[in-house]
């Protein structure tokens, strides 16, 4: 072999080696570059988690919920707009929080599908597609949440006389099992056992009491909205039940035994409890309006107040909400049995109505004292909702 094949078969020999030297390296690298790519898991993680509420005020402890991770949602929710919006038009039960990776942001549903954010004044627009979907899973939440408008008198035929059944506080979500005992307007039941009474004190905070709750009542498979009262009165039927008395549970459209007329306060619990509380609003006669709005004062409800006086001037709703914390009592001034009551007046097509509203009102820490409210109402065409506009007292 002469010189110049053995100096190539040296530099081939070279070549080789350091080939084989490398080798290791070159796999090293590429197996850090197969690394370095985001797998599904990773990906997934990125994603933001969508958790939907319902209840039925901030404090409420009965609630319904369902977490989204949806790549369809997240990809909506990166091309969505950013737009400043001072007021909006929302759920007042559904909350809806976005889980990212710098923390959790708490949301509001609108009923146009988008999303507002009250702490920064700004509203999320989502494509058509993306806020329809938000809008029918709160729907069905919310079928879930709530029960049924069932009127009286099928109500009474679907739990008879001596029939057991359960309720549960909307609030609270706590539950015992009553026997219904006797009612034509409405149903009178009395707690089952010692422990059931036990329960719906509890809800009542330990005190018994007149105001309306609103609750659900299960039976054969069948949530009724309905809204309950808290005080011991009338006929014993269980006496081992540690309840002396029955309590009354009403229905769309029932009655007390003083009226032949629905009670305000137990209606608007009641459509509370099937979550239709703007519908009934909507459409109620300035009167029912006014008669609500101080039940509503009364039973110390701050989500209905805000509803029912969303057209306030803030600075007035602000001041009723702290007047609404101060409140022992304050009810409408009935005339005595015997005596007419003022009739109603006839709107026909007017658009603006003025009701006097006579109450007795109880402050802590004040002697009872007798006032009126005045309400404003106004409705922008005779097939629009009436809105309270001002209220004045004295």
């Amino acid at each position: 072999m002469n010189r110049l094949a053995k100096k190539m078969t040296a530099t081939l020999l070279l070549f080789l080696l350091m080939l084989l030297l490398l080798q290791p390296q070159l796999l090293s690298a590429q197996a850090a570059s197969i690394t370095q790519k985001p797998n599904k898991a990773d990906i997934k993680k990125e994603q933001t988690q969508i958790i939907m509420t319902v209840r039925t005020s901030p404090n409420a402890a009965f609630i319904s919920e369902i977490a989204l991770a949806s790549r369809e949602m997240n990809d909506a929710l990166r091309e969505s707009k950013q737009v400043q919006a001072s007021a909006s038009d929302y759920y007042y039960d559904v909350d809806i929080v976005l889980q990212e990776p710098d923390g959790a942001k708490h949301l509001r549903l609108e009923h146009t599908g988008n999303l507002w954010n009250a702490a920064y004044g700004t509203r999320t627009v989502l494509s058509t597609k993306a806020a329809n979907r938000l809008l029918h899973l709160a729907d069905g939440l919310r079928a879930q949440h709530y029960g049924k408008l069932v009127s009286w008198q099928e109500s009474g035929q679907l739990l008879p006389n001596k029939s057991i059944f359960s309720v549960t506080e909307l609030d609270s979500g706590l539950t015992f099992q009553v026997q219904r005992r006797a009612g034509s307007d409405h149903a009178d039941v009395q707690p089952l056992t010692k422990e059931d009474t036990r329960i719906m004190k509890q809800i009542y905070e330990g005190k018994w009491s007149w105001k309306r709750k609103a609750v659900l009542i299960h039976s054969n498979d069948t949530w009724i909205a309905a809204s309950m009262n808290g005080m011991p009165h009338g006929g014993d039927g269980i006496p081992e039940n540690g309840f002396s008395g029955h309590f009354c549970i009403h229905f769309q459209g029932s009655s007390t035994h003083k009226s032949d007329s629905p009670d305000p306060a137990h209606q608007i619990m009641v459509h509370k409890a099937a979550g239709q509380v703007n519908p009934y609003l909507d459409s109620a006669a300035p009167m029912v309006l006014a008669k609500t709005f101080i039940e509503i004062l009364y039973h110390q409800d701050t989500e209905l107040l805000r509803l029912l006086g969303e057209e306030l001037p803030q600075d007035k709703l602000a001041a009723l909400e702290s007047f609404m914390g101060s409140l022992v009592s304050i009810r409408e001034q009935v005339p005595q049995k015997g005596k007419r009551a003022e009739p109603e007046m006839e709107l026909g097509s007017a658009l603006v109505a003025e009701i006097n509203l006579p109450v007795s009102i109880h402050q802590l820490n004040e002697p009872r004292r007798n006032g009126y409210y005045r309400f404003l109402f106004k409705r922008e065409s005779t097939n629009s909702p009436w809105r309270i506009q001002d209220i004045t007292t004295g």
